[in-house]
């Protein structure tokens, strides 16, 4: 029956038993807290027994399902008590809801019942139609009868039909939709000044006894775990790589069968001089930086180096690298600059371009066709991937013989030089460590910790995209870093935390004198210069270019236009100071495209509501009773 249900779990009965568990929990497949020795009962619903293998099988259902859906998620969650509750509590419910639809007289007819098994995909034939003698081998397979299958089937229906029957009055209103489409739909964009913590660095004071009291106050973070050396060979397709000889015939025959795969769009590869300008600065401000441009284009006219000029004149974060900008696509840049960039050919220099961030000159590198990319430029790539693909193919083998070297008792070096493959160290092999650099479980992880000095690893431990076998070399205790080899990185840290109190402060102070009239005007314009307009932001919390901090967004949203928010806010490096500048309702045309769904949204919304509110008030009127809670807690 198993079958059935991934092919059909969200298109029939079988939703009713895992649809919430599958939307709440993510858990992995495993069954060592289940012997098969259990008590018959687990569980009573209305003096109605819930057999213990009911639960168990139902269980191994669900966890076979979750595992296809992911197979990377973490085995050891599944032996929660919160795991194995809530698919008690799914059992129960639906024993509740059967019996209510028989008090209430609903009832699943054997028409009804031939119509659903008709219709599921592992009994029909390409064409559509129900195939009986597929019906009767699936069953025969699986030894188990029709009239268990079918009667497993009515009770499922009979649930969905009494929730369907529930959820008739779910039908909610345009006007319903349209008021949540324009709420999450809504954009806002704020004015702001920035603050930075970097300003008062040099301000910044720490006194020794700081230090030294934070160092006591925190020995966490100057304790340096116990860690391992180790030793290990990389079973990996990337890790075997290199030991494997690529033909030129074969690099040319990749080439030519994967045409399709090294298509690229036009490209340019361009570098930028820019200066900042505000979308709403002044006539003034507009002509100065005109000005400024054009004096710049007229030393790149007379002979001067476009690299240097934008070291020294570029206003943007990419004049470190001469204005560099690398290779992009159509779509990678704003429309003027992408409008004015691809008009020119390779080695030109463009007029002054304005967008939203100033006035840009351009100058273009190199070009590319849009077309299939040259050989020489995704060679390396096919490289790679032809060695990986034999590599791939030999893992087995090495992963083999290392196994049986291994246990005849070789070392790992002797192992190494008979495989013909390099031995890799970790100094500081901890817990974390080995989880995060090779994808690892925890346990895995623990295994090679756990090592006795000089040993190895009996079996091959899993990774990212292979194995690895380990042998420890070395323990090193825990230990606490001497206050002196940590000192300066604490006065970075207390000076970093003393600066972002000032830049609090004087954005507290800025904030204040702008949400007073008699001093609002006045300090306006002396931040005038700096202030900055945001992009268009929704209600998530994140504000492009600025970062995360649901608090602002929230606060921009609950504010009206030109007024200050009443607090700076943190943000990375500093505080903001902020107004709301305007906010952007969505578009009707894409109310218009969203409206269907977000009314079948809504309606499923509200169904779940009724039906979550009617399974409450049966199951608070049902008596339940749990007799084998051990079962739960293993």
């Amino acid at each position: 029956m198993l079958d059935i249900m991934r092919q059909n779990a969200q298109g029939w009965g079988i939703k009713v038993l895992f649809g919430i568990i599958i939307l709440v929990f993510i858990f992995a497949f495993g069954m060592s807290g289940f012997d098969g020795n259990t008590d018959p009962v687990i569980a009573y619903v209305n003096d109605e027994p819930i057999p213990t293998q009911e639960f168990v099988e139902i269980y191994r259902q669900t966890a076979e399902i979750l595992r296809e859906q992911d197979p990377n998620i973490d085995p050891d969650q599944l032996q929660s008590p919160e795991f194995k509750k809530a698919i008690l509590n799914q059992i129960i419910n639906s024993k509740i809801l059967e019996a209510e639809a028989r008090r209430l007289g609903i009832s699943i007819s054997n028409s009804e019942l031939y119509y659903e098994i008709s219709k599921i995909p592992a009994f029909t034939t390409a064409d559509g139609k129900f195939d009986k003698s597929r019906y009767q081998n699936y069953l025969q397979g699986r030894q188990m009868s029709a009239s268990t299958f079918e009667n497993d089937m009515r009770n499922s229906n009979l649930i969905q039909k009494i929730q369907e029957y529930v959820a008739i009055p779910a039908v909610p209103t345009e006007a319903q939709a349209r008021a949540l489409f324009n709420w999450a739909g809504e954009r806002s964009q704020i004015d702001y000044y920035y603050v930075s913590g970097a300003d008062f660095l040099d301000k910044a004071k720490i006194e020794d006894s700081a230090i030294e009291a934070y160092y006591k106050a925190n020995p966490n973070s100057f304790t340096v775990p116990t860690r391992s050396k180790i030793e290990y060979i990389s079973f990996t397709p990337e890790e075997l790589s290199v030991y494997e000889d690529v033909s030129p015939e074969e690099l040319s025959s990749y080439y030519a069968a994967n045409k399709d795969h090294f298509e690229q769009d036009e490209q340019i590869k361009a570098r930028h001089i820019l200066l900042l300008v505000d979308e709403n600065a002044s006539s003034a401000d507009i002509k100065k930086a005109e000005n400024k441009i054009q004096k710049i284009l007229a030393k790149i006219k007379a002979g001067g180096d476009f690299a240097k000029l934008a070291e020294k004149y570029s206003e943007g974060p990419s004049k470190t690298k001469g204005g560099e900008l690398g290779w992009f696509s159509r779509g990678a840049m704003v429309k003027p600059f992408e409008d004015a960039a691809f008009k020119l050919k390779k080695g030109q220099i463009s007029e002054p371009v304005r967008t939203r961030f100033g006035f840009h000159i351009i100058k273009v590198d190199d070009t590319r066709e849009s077309g299939q990319k040259a050989f020489d430029q995704v060679e390396t790539e096919i490289r790679n991937t032809i060695a990986q693909e034999k590599a791939a193919d030999s893992i087995s083998s090495k992963l083999d013989h290392a196994i049986d070297l291994l246990a005849s008792g070789m070392k790992l070096d002797a192992v190494g030089e008979e495989l013909g493959v390099a031995i890799q160290k970790s100094e500081k092999a901890t817990l974390e460590n080995l989880t995060r650099a090779f994808g690892m479980t925890e346990d895995a992880a623990k295994t090679i910790i756990g090592l006795p000095k000089g040993s190895s690893t009996e079996m091959p431990v899993a990774v990212d995209n292979g194995y690895l076998i380990a042998q420890k070399v070395e323990e090193i205790p825990a230990s606490l870093n001497p206050l002196e080899e940590v000192k300066k990185d604490i006065n970075d840290f207390l000076a970093q935390q003393q600066a972002m109190e000032m830049a609090k402060i004087k954005a507290t102070v800025i904030m204040g004198k702008l949400s007073t009239p008699e001093t609002a005007e006045q300090e306006l314009k002396s931040i005038k210069k700096d202030l900055k307009t945001s992009e268009p932001f929704g209600r998530d919390g994140f504000i492009p270019g600025l970062g995360m901090n649901p608090k602002l967004t929230e606060a921009a949203f609950a504010s009206t236009k030109n007024t200050w928010l009443k607090q700076a806010f943190e943000l990375p490096g500093g505080y903001i100071v902020a107004r709301l500048d305007e906010t952007i309702p969505p578009s009707e045309e894409t109310w218009e495209s969203q409206k269907q769904a977000i009314l079948t949204s809504l309606e499923r919304q509200q169904a779940n509501e009724m039906i979550n509110s009617f399974m409450t008030e049966l199951r608070s009127k049902a008596k339940v009773e749990v007799v084998r809670p051990d079962i739960l807690n293993n």
